[in-house]
């Protein structure tokens, strides 16, 4: 039988030497919480304990631990630590725990040692606190920039003050000519919000927001992706609920399923955002925006079954966590994704698009069907824009065959 992780005092004494030795066991306790198995849990404390010998014989003090200074750890002893993955893992959990109790000082952030980095470094900022923009949103444009001051300035020296519209026009017309019409969009907006960040900086004295050329983009060009409602079905009742992962992906999926939610909502969701006596769910949507939403029958049962029976013990309020130790949150979109894929592949449904979104089309397209408007389900989608519901008017075939226009000729 596989025990919890959860050492006594006398055991780790063998282990503690060197300066790491005063936080082995609160190290030991934070591995206990996050449901390590007594196997898996030993192996990362004696690790630690071999980087504390490690850190004694380099006589390096615990405030001098540092992300160079494990790499460097972990390249000397490579022979003789758990494999390579598993190790840098264990230890950027030391860090993160040595930090959260003042041990060692916080991360700082390193210094870009040339032009182009100190020049995306300061956009960044600019964009996380002047435009507000999420981590994840302000990370995406500065593959623009780089491109963009690479290509202008391809020996590494920067000036701003050298731009000109016809370098911008350049770099539109080359980057674009091998990216798809939608990257080649977006691609342009990013530059003109680097652009004007040069301009509201002083960097330059001419407005060149204006030379970026327009691409040619139609948020309507596309049919949306969606699938039949007695497909949707078969993805929803592909997982096992008899095992505590399919508890957890069959609430997951009916979130995405029966009320649109988007990726980041359903990763956001915490035990406090569920009002079970109102039956309502409270939702933080894009740009800050809460709603409350009425909880479905059988999405509170999937919910409370996952929570009673099959969510691990954690002292983390979001709803939805790892299946294996670490118990931690779910992290980023894509862990909903992989959740989508491998249900369309259990269902042995083929799409080619597989990402979370797929549900959301899906529910817009099924209600369009049964004789919704696009008003009353851009309400239930919460899209901030009614032209952001215009797309799904594509899919209202009996609508668009009252437009037809008879065919010259007659039938044949």
């Amino acid at each position: 039988m596989v025990h919890r992780f959860n050492p006594r005092s006398g055991d780790l004494q063998c282990l503690q030497v060197g300066p790491l030795a005063p936080h082995l066991a609160g190290f030991a306790a934070l591995l206990s919480r996050q449901g390590y198995c007594l196997a898996s849990g030993w192996g990362k404390v004696r690790l630690i304990a071999q980087l504390s010998k490690w850190m004694q014989r380099k006589r390096l003090a615990p405030n001098q631990l540092d992300e160079q200074r494990v790499a460097v750890f972990l390249k000397t002893c490579r022979r003789w630590i758990p494999p390579y993955a598993a190790g840098r893992a264990t230890l950027a959990l030391l860090l993160r725990h040595l930090r959260q109790s003042n041990a060692i000082p916080a991360r700082s952030t390193p210094i870009p040692r040339d032009d182009l980095g100190r020049m995306e470094q300061e956009y960044e900022e600019f964009l996380l606190r002047q435009r507000g923009l999420k981590p994840a949103s302000a990370k995406a444009y500065l593959p623009v920039v780089r491109r963009f001051l690479g290509h202008r300035f391809p020996a590494g020296k920067v000036r701003p003050t050298a731009l000109r519209a016809s370098d911008v026009t350049d770099f539109v017309l080359h980057d674009s000519s091998h990216r798809g019409g939608q990257s080649a969009h977006q691609t342009a907006a990013a530059l003109r919000s680097f652009l004007g960040f040069l301009l509201q900086q002083g960097r330059v004295q001419t407005n060149l927001v204006a030379a970026v050329p327009t691409v040619a983009h139609s948020r309507l060009a596309g049919l949306p992706r969606f699938l039949e409602p007695a497909q949707v079905e078969r993805v929803v009742r592909s997982c096992d609920r008899r095992k505590k992962m399919g508890k957890r992906d069959y609430a997951i999926l009916l979130l995405l399923a029966r009320l649109g939610l988007r990726s980041g909502e359903v990763l956001g969701l915490t035990l406090d955002d569920i009002n079970w006596r109102a039956a309502e769910l409270r939702i933080y949507g894009k740009g800050a925006r809460l709603d409350r939403l009425p909880l479905p029958q059988d999405v509170g049962q999937a919910l409370a079954a996952y929570l009673q029976s099959a969510r691990p013990i954690s002292s983390s309020r979001r709803v939805f966590l790892q299946s294996q130790a670490p118990y931690e949150p779910l992290a980023g979109p894509c862990c909903i994704g992989n959740i989508v894929r491998t249900a369309l592949a259990r269902a042995r449904i083929c799409s080619a698009h597989r990402g979370a979104h797929l549900f959301r089309h899906s529910l817009a397209t099924t209600l369009l069907r049964t004789g919704a408007s696009l008003a009353q389900i851009g309400q239930v989608l919460r899209h901030q824009q009614p032209e952001t519901t215009e797309i799904y008017a594509k899919v209202d075939l009996k609508a668009l065959r009252a437009l037809a226009m008879p065919w010259p000729g007659g039938a044949s």
